[in-house]
């Protein structure tokens, strides 16, 4: 189960993030924080996931951040043992932890492990002071929160539970808007990658330099490691053209089993568990010097026949290439063919 999360110590107790200031709590004689009713508790943390989602902050506007945030301002105001919030991930389908916050080891106890897997399965579990429900599901989110109660909290474990179910649909709404937030400034930046490799292959530039510059924007639109463009010889075999990426200066004599499939069917591959398939064989192409977990190979045609080859290999951040790259890539390998075809009329013509 993956677990991109992040942890907040209860030693160092960080101020939690602007907008959305802490807001200190009246205090006893004894200078304890005195124990919150649970209307104020509601209407504290309601006011707080209202402000987040109205902030213009970047650490605010990403799931992780909203996750974070809330999780530190519940432990803090209810002294529960600890509190944390898992959200399945759209791509690869895991439930993976944003953030936690209180004891450290809680999210790892065997109990905790298993209302977890209960969980998914579950609208709402118990075991012991162990205690899930799952986030109101709005378009493709789905989540949950989990919460072990304790003997230092000022509310009964039943009244705690309360506040949380009451917060928990506003929880929702401020996580789904972070997640489009999100999406929506990835799509912007993918769509200016694809305007930038359109740019550049109807440039003045020479062949040889407009199609380096495009492979690069075709990398970058991706998230890709590496990348290579294939291209057909006169002899039909395909001759690396050129590389990019961070790997590119150790693959000056590439050649692709993988890609040479893709220029004899016409048919894409996509890859995305590259350790279990048996078309990548270790010591040939890209594995020879790049353990690939994940690829896309594209064919490029010019006219009517098949011109090369689009690869990239290892999306960054470990998560598997998509569906969505392939078709992203090979609307990309239809502008890397008008432009090959442009320029051999052109040499042709001259």
């Amino acid at each position: 189960m993956a677990a991109v999360r992040q942890k907040i110590s209860r030693a160092s107790r960080e101020k939690t993030p602007k907008p959305a200031d802490h807001v200190p709590l009246r205090k006893t004689p004894t200078g304890k924080v005195a124990a919150a009713s649970e209307d104020r508790l509601i209407r504290t943390l309601q006011q707080r996931l209202l402000e987040m989602v109205s902030s213009s902050e970047e650490k605010c506007r990403s799931p992780i951040g909203v996750s974070a945030a809330f999780v530190q301002w519940f432990w803090q105001l209810t002294k529960v043992e600890a509190i944390a919030i898992y959200v399945r991930d759209e791509q690869t389908r895991d439930m993976a932890c944003l953030a936690e916050a209180g004891r450290g080891d809680a999210s790892v106890a065997a109990e905790w492990r298993k209302v977890l897997m209960r969980a998914e399965k579950e609208a709402r579990v118990a075991s012991g002071d162990v205690h899930a429900f799952h986030l109101h599901r709005i378009g493709r989110m789905e989540g949950l929160v989990i919460v072990q109660t304790g003997a230092s909290q000022p509310l009964p474990a039943r009244r705690l539970l309360t506040v949380l179910r009451t917060v928990e649909p506003w929880l929702a709404v401020a996580l789904d808007h972070a997640r489009l937030t999100v999406k929506y400034a990835a799509k912007i930046l993918r769509i200016q990658h694809m305007e930038q490799v359109s740019d550049v292959l109807n440039s003045s530039l020479g062949e040889e330099e407009k199609l380096r510059r495009a492979l690069d924007a075709a990398v970058r639109l991706v998230e890709a490691e590496a990348g290579a463009l294939f291209l057909k010889a006169d002899d039909g075999t395909l001759k690396l053209c050129s590389v990019s990426g961070e790997q590119a200066g150790s693959l000056p004599a590439l050649q692709s089993p993988i890609a040479a499939m893709v220029h004899r069917t016409g048919q894409p591959v996509l890859i995305s568990k590259g350790a279990q398939d048996p078309r990548l064989v270790s010591g040939q192409g890209w594995q020879a010097v790049i353990p690939v977990a994940s690829l896309v190979s594209v064919p490029i045609r010019a006219g009517i026949g098949g011109a090369g080859v689009l690869e990239v290999v290892n999306r960054r951040g470990g998560k598997p290439f998509s569906n969505w790259d392939v078709l992203e890539l090979a609307s990309l390998s239809n502008q890397f063919g008008l432009a090959i075809e442009s320029f051999r009329r052109g040499v042709a013509g001259d």
